[in-house]
């Protein structure tokens, strides 16, 4: 065969393959609608594929190259997601059906996955979508508002701070945070989780719906999924990047350095005195130069996709926030890796997850008030370059804050590796046989130095520092979970039944270890090796264990999908009790009528209509390893023996040998209804919350030779509450929005039987304390004097008000002077698409509940530091007319006292979050290769309308200041109980207002 020859029958062979690829695709066209008439915007897509279009104005489509055995897949917001087979066909019109978000979307539940139109307990689905677009260095603080049932107190704005999460109520006084469970996994926060990595968060709220976790559960569980990759997709690069910044979002009115001096005088004046001061002519602004705005960057790339028996996601982000307060900031690194294979019957998937987080704060800002406006911002003459308070021209004490939080170098550095493995196995169809491993590594340096430095002799315990101070400490957390599961679902004609079992271990190992010294040779060395050898040094260090050890089993059946019945037992062994005490045995039970579906019902306005209700315990365990065994501290009672030096050992701690599981009992019973054809939604429940055996660590008296509360089963809890979600969606042309609003009503909380009042942290050096947690009254309480709303006009005095019927003021008359716990909570949400256009408005707020404002105590009251304009209306002689008393600083007639005029009411309605995006389609940049891209611009905490006269009345409760100040050691004090000081604004971080701009754009 010749040259020629060859070349002639390889041109034929290409144009009959030609032909039979092009016989082999088609172009399809068609209408898409809805009972209503035709959907625009609608996305048509070829699966397995890119090739996608939308629908026009009329409903219509036309889409080319799709193969005559291909599929279509219709998928539309608020509508059932539809896949079509071709078939060959080339006219295909298609009518989706309404998609209630509460009927017919897949949830995951403890253990596995459920239908909501099955479910009998109480969850809660959020989605990536709905918390993705909130900058938050806290993944957690994207929640508020979003759900029912679900409380978020932040932290102010503190970049990489901590949150308060309570799930219906308080309900511990030990630890009230829920059970976070992330692919599998039980983790103590989701803090170190991306939000971007997020797939869905499920929460889990009655007994019925979290019994199968058992120990931890009874404060509600969270369960986090993390993106795994589709299979049949091809491989698909996401970027998101934003920048912006944080500003303040207020500012308090503080008197200036003449009406300081002015103030000072008068408060002599009224005391008696005859000192004086005289204005040395400086006026420094202590708060502007504390508050300045801050850089907030974020930048995380993604890759996914998969094959016919695979699927894989693996991303990275960086995210920055300066802080707005000087000496504060965080920084936080993720990556990720998920994989998903199939192997016959086999399934393997993944996750792994490394974070790296840094965090500075300013731990200065607000104690004890703010710095007096008459202290120089600079004083080169000072070791150290800065001011500090003198009698003579300052008052008779305080600190300055901002030098010593200028000064002071902290850094927490946090190192997290998180991986699970879960091997399933179908053993025959319906019966799965399956193992998951987890490990949850975490490592934490906590680094403080202070150097040398010399500001003044007033208060010479923080204004000099003749040795520096150097704090380096190391702890490392192993959490090693095991949990092999059967299950088992099938349906028999009308009946389902799905079944597991399953067994857990679970252990955890605290190992610790640092030292405290002071005195290294040069401000500039700061390592531990340069610490001389001395007395001085304290060695820091614990070696803890724990370990959970569970059997669970959860039945399922459903008749004709009507009715249906759950039963849940779970039996539960922590190594924290005593061995007699270990075991705890906690049974649920729930049922569902899914009334709608009954022949007699005929509504055409309620489509849906499900009635819940539910019964079941929960275990709590102690917060503390070994709250059953005594403590003794090496060096800490050494003696004299036989001419030289014995160490000895000090009991630190006392311990209950016969503590028990602290239980939960919960009764719930909920409604979910469908209308509109089920384009309106609405659930609600009605739940009551029993707790026995409350585990609470009480002090005990100094007396009694030990330095630590004991932990002890306390008496009881009661929670009772009410709560519901109305959403709304609607298709009108090219306009599509979705609306929703929740409330959650606490009906009840408060503390049952208890022998003992629980008392709250200290709130400044002379030990008063606000908090108080007694019998029949509500949890964590404010405690003090009714006062009159005018002072007395002839002492200047607080008017204290008779409160137990006896005659006279005394002690007895201290009352309940304020509830930290809200009486309701709330959110309002609104997301829409027009054309082009997506937007979405965040709204929540909180009612009822009261706030200490301790920022006003130490700026109107107390005897030194900066103050608030209120004290221009102070009492004198010829301004008696007034609700401030007499300024003093002996303070004879005890203002300081706790008293209701310190309490504020803390209830608030935010502007959360707005956020505006413009979608150019694919193709329109004339660039192939850009699937989609994204612009938006966000704003956070637009504005907020309250009553409460500090920075922000979203204050979680607090953790620092005096509350912590007398113990550990400088840069690592002990956290204090949130749920004993919640409402306390002690120094609270101001928040931030956002404005970010983001890119986001897929390849």
């Amino acid at each position: 065969m010749n040259r020629k020859t060859r070349k002639q029958i390889m041109g034929l062979a290409m144009m009959f393959l030609s032909y039979i690829t092009i016989a082999q695709t088609t172009q399809v066209s068609g209408t898409v609608s809805d009972v209503d008439g035709p959907l625009p915007g609608v996305n048509i897509v070829v699966q397995g594929t890119t090739n996608g279009v939308t629908t026009d104005f009329d409903g219509n489509y036309t889409i080319a190259n799709v193969a005559e055995d291909g599929v279509l897949v219709f998928s539309y917001i608020g509508y059932a997601t539809q896949e079509i087979a071709v078939n060959g066909q080339t006219t295909l019109s298609v009518t989706l059906q309404a998609d209630a978000q509460a009927l017919n979307e897949v949830v995951i539940v403890g253990y596995g996955t459920s239908n909501k139109r099955e479910l009998t307990g109480s969850v809660s689905t959020i989605k990536k979508d709905a918390i993705v677009n909130v900058v938050a260095s806290n993944p957690t603080t994207a929640l508020q508002g979003k759900l029912s049932g679900i409380q978020v107190e932040s932290f102010g704005g503190q970049p990489g701070g901590k949150a308060n999460v309570f799930i219906r109520g308080v309900n511990s006084l030990s630890n009230a945070s829920p059970l976070f469970v992330v692919d599998g996994l039980f983790v103590d926060n989701m803090d170190y989780v991306n939000a971007n990595d997020i797939q869905d968060i499920s929460i889990l709220k009655d007994a019925a719906a979290s019994a199968i976790y058992g120990a931890r559960a009874a404060n509600g569980v969270v369960l986090i999924k993390t993106t795994h990759g589709q299979k049949n997709r091809a491989t698909e690069v996401t970027l998101n990047t934003r920048i912006g910044f944080d500003t303040p979002s207020k500012k308090l009115d503080y008197i200036n350095g003449s009406q300081y001096a002015d103030y000072l005088n008068q408060r002599f004046i009224n005391d008696g005195e005859a000192n004086s001061v005289t204005w040395n002519g400086v006026d420094t602004d202590w708060q502007n130069e504390s508050l300045k705005s801050g850089i907030v960057e974020e930048i995380g790339v993604s890759v996914s996709g998969g094959g016919e028996n695979s699927s894989f996601y693996a991303s990275g982000n960086y995210f920055n926030q300066d802080g707005i307060l000087v000496g504060s900031g965080f920084k936080r690194i993720n990556f990720r890796l998920n994989s998903r294979f199939d192997f016959g019957k086999f399934t393997l998937t993944e996750s792994l997850g490394i974070t790296e987080g840094k965090l500075q704060e300013n731990n200065w800002y607000g104690w004890d008030g703010a710095s007096a406006p008459t202290l120089a911002f600079r004083n080169s003459a000072n070791d150290g370059g800065f001011e500090g308070p003198s009698s003579a021209i300052h008052g008779p004490g305080g600190v300055n804050q901002f030098a010593l939080a200028s000064l002071e170098d902290n850094q927490v550095t946090t190192r997290t590796i998180f991986g699970s493995a879960k091997l399933d196995y179908e053993i025959i169809e319906g019966l799965k046989a399956s193992v998951n491993f987890g490990i949850d590594y975490t490592s934490r340096n906590s680094y403080q130095f202070t150097p040398t430095y010399f500001m003044s002799t007033v208060d010479a315990v923080l204004n000099v520092n003749t040795e520096n101070d150097l704090t380096d400490h190391r702890q490392e957390d192993v959490n090693v979970q095991v949990e092999p599961t059967l299950s088992y679902e099938k349906e028999f004609n009308a009946h389902k039944v799905a079944a597991v079992l399953g067994y857990t271990y679970f252990k955890e190992t605290q190992k610790s270890n640092g030292v405290f010294g002071q005195g290294t040779p040069s401000n500039v060395i700061r390592n531990v090796g340069a610490l001389p050898s001395s007395d001085q040094l304290v060695l820091l260090g614990e070696n803890n264990n724990a370990a959970l050890q569970s059997y669970f089993g959860r039945l399922n059946y459903g008749y004709d999908g009507k009715y249906l019945f759950s039963a849940t037992l779970r039996r539960d062994a922590s190594s924290r009790f005593a061995e007699e005490n270990r075991v705890g045995y906690f049974p649920s039970f729930s049922a569902g009528w899914n009334i709608s579906d009954e022949n007699f019902w005929k509504s055409e306005t309620v489509n849906y209509f499900k009635l819940r209700a539910s019964y079941g315990e929960l275990g709590s365990y102690p917060d503390t390893f070994y709250p059953t065994q005594a403590v003794f501290a090496a060096n800490a009672s050494n003696t004299s023996f036989g001419g030289g030096l014995a160490n000895g050992l000090a009991q630190t701690t006392l311990a209950d040998p016969s503590l028990v599981w602290e239980t939960t009992k919960t009764f719930d019973i909920g409604v979910d209804l469908g209308f509109l054809d089920n384009r309106m939604t609405f659930s609600m429940d009605y739940y009551t919350k029993d707790i026995e055996d409350v585990l609470v660590a009480i002090n005990v008296p100094s007396t009694s030779g030990v330095s630590l509360p004991v932990t002890r089963n306390a008496g009881t809890l009661i929670n009772k509450g009410l709560e519901w979600d109305l959403a709304y969606r609607k298709t009108d042309g090219d306009f599509t929005f979705t609306a929703g609003t929740n409330f959650s009503f606490n009906l009840k909380s408060e503390a049952g039987d208890i022998p003992n009042t629980i008392l709250g942290p200290a709130i400044d050096e002379d030990l008063r304390v606000v908090n108080a947690t007694r019998a029949n009254q509500p949890i964590g309480a404010f405690y003090g004097y009714r006062v009159e709303n005018k002072v007395d006009p002839a002492t200047g005095d607080f008017v204290r008000i008779d409160t137990d019927g006896v005659a006279g003021i005394t002690a007895d008359d201290i009352t309940n002077i304020g509830d930290p716990t809200p009486d309701f909570t709330y959110g309002i949400n609104f997301n829409g698409e027009y054309k082009n256009f997506d937007f979405g408005l965040s709204f929540n707020g909180v009612q009822g509940n009261e706030i200490y404002n301790l920022s006003r105590y130490y700026s109107v009251l107390w005897q030194d530091g900066g103050k608030l304009s209120e004290v221009l209306n102070s009492w004198t002689p010829s301004n008696t007319d007034t609700n401030i008393p007499r300024a003093s600083i002996s303070d004879a007639a005890g203002n300081k006292a706790p008293s209701s005029f310190f309490v504020e009411d803390g209830s608030y309605f935010r502007l959360k979050n707005i956020d505006i995006g413009y979608n150019f389609k694919e193709g329109t940049l004339g660039l192939d290769w850009v699937k989609s891209l994204r612009v938006s611009l966000n704003i956070q905490n637009v504005f907020v309308l309250t009553d409460y006269s500090g920075y922000d009345p979203d204050v979680s409760s607090t953790n620092g200041g005096r509350a912590n100040r007398n113990t550990g050691v400088p840069g690592l004090r002990a956290q204090v109980n949130p749920l004993l000081g919640r409402g306390l604004d002690a120094r609270a971080y101001p928040n931030a207002r956002t404005f970010m701009f983001g890119v986001q754009a897929k390849f």
